[in-house]
């Protein structure tokens, strides 16, 4: 009889809980995402690297943020977000990715390019695996995440540049809705290069076909709430021996608008729920 896999723990991502779209300063700070988070049940969570600067610029330095996650029982897992790399020398998120793994640990740093271009394989691979060596030496994962609209356009092109880069800390990070907003299927994650599936972030959302960064930042739903087969992927991921933690992405205008410690709950119990099934079914 096959091991039970022991239960996965679920990470808060950065913008699940801001209770701000994407790209805004966070109308929920740093302490009361914490509480929250740590109140819904979950065990780590993201931390974008501006809000360091930004929670330490408002009153609370890195001493008094560590107070902050050992009273509430968590760790940083995920840090947000390294670009630039992709078509150029990456801008100063690497910096910030240092100072906040520096200040906090951490598991692994997403990473990707939010513009559009051409991209130039043979050239990113090798930024990759420069990036991924500086990671490597605090002992995070690169999980490289694409956008549809960018010059990172699917996971198969993903798959590449990590297989490119020989970066044994480099995967990928699956985004179910970038996965399947993409166009990938679960038979890619067969046979991964690296580091393989690096990072999960959970949600939900519909089939899109236009507008796609738009509908990025406006549709990703929880868990079960839309029409992507998050179980399906559920299972191909785990398939690959990854067993979390499971990393929850959602943000919605109606989601966001939700009282914090609403929104922790739903975003962790709705998440839960969805990898007991996975591994029910």
């Amino acid at each position: 009889m096959a091991e039970r896999a022991p239960d996965p723990e679920f990470v808060a991502s950065f913008f699940t809980l801001t209770g701000a779209g994407f790209g805004e300063p966070p109308r929920h700070g740093f302490a009361a995402r914490c509480e929250a988070a740590a109140a819904a049940g979950f065990t780590g969570i993201g931390l974008h690297v501006d809000d360091l600067a930004r929670t330490v610029a408002g009153g609370l330095d890195v001493d008094g943020m560590r107070d902050v996650l050992a009273t509430a029982g968590l760790r940083v897992v995920e840090i947000e977000f390294l670009a630039g790399w992709a078509l150029d020398d990456e801008g100063p998120g690497g910096e910030g990715v240092a100072a906040v793994a520096d200040a906090f640990g951490g598991r692994h740093v997403s990473a990707g390019e939010f513009r559009g271009g051409e991209l130039d394989p043979v050239a990113a691979a090798k930024r990759l695996a420069e990036a991924a060596g500086r990671a490597a030496e605090r002992d995070l994962l690169v999980a490289v995440e694409a956008f549809p609209w960018s010059a990172i356009r699917d996971y198969g092109t993903a798959v590449d540049l990590v297989r490119r880069s020989g970066a044994p800390n480099a995967g990928l990070l699956v985004d179910v809705w970038h996965f399947f907003n993409g166009g990938a299927s679960p038979d890619l994650l067969q046979d991964l290069p690296g580091a393989g599936v690096a990072a999960v972030q959970l949600n939900d959302g519909p089939r899109v076909h236009d507008d796609l960064l738009v509908n990025a930042r406006a549709t990703r739903r929880l868990p079960g709430e839309g029409e992507l087969d998050v179980v399906g992927l559920v299972q191909a991921v785990e398939r690959t021996g990854f067993t979390g933690p499971y990393c929850v992405e959602v943000n919605t205008p109606g989601f966001r608008a939700l009282p914090l410690e609403e929104a922790a709950e739903r975003a962790f119990t709705t998440s839960a729920e969805i990898v007991r099934k996975a591994r029910s079914s």
